[in-house]
């Protein structure tokens, strides 16, 4: 049994699945890592943990005897790792290959790493801890890089293709040269996530996917190159700056001897370097196609669309913009409260019922009310909010109730509330008129796409049919599918979409009325703001 290994190295945990070239999931498991928080808003964690945990889950999926086809990597994005030297005997950087040669030198000159060296689960290369993307300490840092570039003529945000704040990398590692400089100075390179440095680790050098670079406020939007200025401007020595893939997946290097007491896996495994976990997710669930967008509903949720990268990079500060192999784009707009307004809203409402209860009151409803507008108006948001508008300080409302409304319709209310936030990026969604592009199917995942009323309000809210995706395995798949494409493979890996499922048809009067609705929706934000 031959298979591709994938691997998601997560915010929580390392999710490892064995998918055969017909796109079935052969085996699956993963393995948890903790996070360190801090009292001023730190989160870190020790990469160190990235690869025991992914050993883990490795050993908990592979059977014996399985073949490896490749080792396809992905996982969260916007870290920052300080990563040092590898030892030498154990697991040699591979410098980036010349034009023409082989793209896929075998990583390990040695035979089995000895006790303590790199290739030694318990040693890790990184030199300080991982700085996570959801750290908060690099405030100050932000502004004064946005007020340096800009006396430089540069506009960081423009530049970047988003808004920059302290999540950026380059901000952490201006932080760190400040308050850390001492292993700053051990740096030998930067990766931005757990997939590149696990592919540093392996062997195969510095390198990042266009997607988790995006992220990281250090790359050039329209030339998708890493912008000098900005690491100029952050202390940050561009020698340090991994290598820039450019396609979907790409082969990085091969495993060698070191992988087996690194991971359990033979020597002689391609490495592919997916796209970070965004980039992955969508092309599991529609692949890479413009114009094709899906929908979550996880405890956060978003509307996430695929297009042709612009010439010119509008920043509204209320959606993102990553980059992603092939030259497109993807654009997000999140909310922060979608499955958790839901959860919120039980509890309040229905006396903690739990989802299914729930549906069985909201199927009873429908029966006696139908479909349609409940005649409340919800903002969804329980503490700030980033679409679609961003304000930190924006709080929930709930606006149409009188005497006759009931706790099951303010639960109801709630969900369309989510629903209605998330149709504000779907164009033309402003305009009160259901989209022209409503027979395009909508695929949704995350927890809340269980729930068959919450998808017919979504249906009847976004006037799309809606199709329910298993997004479980989303960002494995994806990443199956570009390793598979990466190595050239005749397979059978499809997009979610492509697989077909349970699909929910908006009602035509209901989507009407829910149009009408959606410009009232929008304005209730800018109200909301002013509280």
């Amino acid at each position: 049994m031959t298979g591709l290994l994938c691997l998601d190295l997560g915010t929580t945990s390392a999710k490892a699945a064995l998918l055969d070239l017909s796109g079935r999931t052969l085996a699956a498991a993963s393995a948890e890592y903790p996070t360190r928080h801090t009292a001023d808003g730190g989160a870190e964690q020790d990469p160190a943990d990235w690869v025991r945990a992914a050993r883990t889950a490795i050993a908990r999926t592979l059977p014996p005897a399985a073949g490896v086809a490749a080792l396809c990597l992905t996982g969260q994005m916007q870290d920052l790792v300080l990563e040092g030297e590898l030892d030498a005997d154990s697991a040699p950087s591979v410098p980036t290959p010349a034009a023409g040669s082989d793209p896929t030198p075998s990583v390990d000159s040695a035979g089995s790493p000895a006790a303590g060296s790199a290739a030694d689960p318990a040693r890790d290369p990184a030199v300080h801890p991982a700085v996570l993307y959801t750290d908060l300490r690099a405030g100050a840092e932000t502004a004064q890089l946005r007020t340096a570039l800009a006396r430089d003529g540069v506009d960081w945000d423009a530049l970047a293709g988003n808004l920059q704040d302290a999540s950026s990398c380059a901000a952490m590692f201006h932080r760190l040269a400040r308050h850390r400089p001492e292993s700053v100075a051990r740096a030998r390179g930067l990766t931005f996530g757990p997939a590149g440095h696990l592919a540093h680790v392996l062997g195969a050098g510095l390198h990042c996917d266009p997607t988790t670079a995006a992220a990281t406020g250090l790359l050039d939007a329209r030339t998708r190159d890493w912008a000098p200025a900005v690491a100029r401007a952050a202390g940050i020595d561009p020698a340090l700056l991994p290598r820039l893939t450019r396609a979907a997946g790409e082969v990085v290097g091969r495993t060698g001897p070191s992988a087996d007491a690194l991971l359990g896996l033979p020597g002689g495994v391609p490495i592919v370097l997916a796209p970070g976990d965004a980039g992955a997710a969508t092309l599991g669930i529609t692949g890479f196609r413009p114009g094709q967008d899906h929908a979550s509903l996880g405890t956060s949720g978003w509307i996430a669309s695929v297009r042709s990268a612009p010439a010119e990079v509008e920043v509204d500060g209320a959606s993102h913009r990553l980059a992603l192999g092939g030259g497109a784009t993807l654009h997000i707009c999140a909310i922060l409260a979608a499955g958790a307004a839901a959860a919120w809203a039980r509890e309040a409402y229905l006396g903690g019922a739990d989802g299914e209860e729930a549906d069985r009151l909201l199927a009873a409803r429908e029966a006696e009310h139908g479909r349609g507008p409940t005649g409340l108006l919800v903002l969804p948001s329980l503490g700030g909010e980033r679409f679609p508008v961003r304000d930190g300080a924006l709080r929930g409302a709930v606006l149409g109730i009188d005497a006759a409304t009931s706790p099951v319709d303010l639960y109801a209310a709630t969900l369309e509330g989510v629903a209605l936030a998330l149709s504000h990026a779907l164009d033309p969604a402003d305009a009160g008129q259901v989209p022209p592009d409503a027979d395009r199917v909508l695929p949704v995942v995350g927890g809340g796409a269980a729930s068959t009323p919450w998808r017919r309000i979504l249906a009847d809210v976004t006037g799309r049919p809606v199709l329910q995706a298993d997004g479980s395995d989303a960002t494995l798949l994806g990443a199956g599918i570009a390793g598979a494409e990466a190595l050239g493979l005749d397979h059978g890996l499809t997009p979610l979409l492509e697989q077909g499922g349970e699909v929910t048809t908006p009602d035509p009067a209901a989507a009407e009325a829910y149009a009408a609705l959606r410009p009232a929706h929008r304005r209730l934000y800018d109200t909301a703001a002013q509280y």
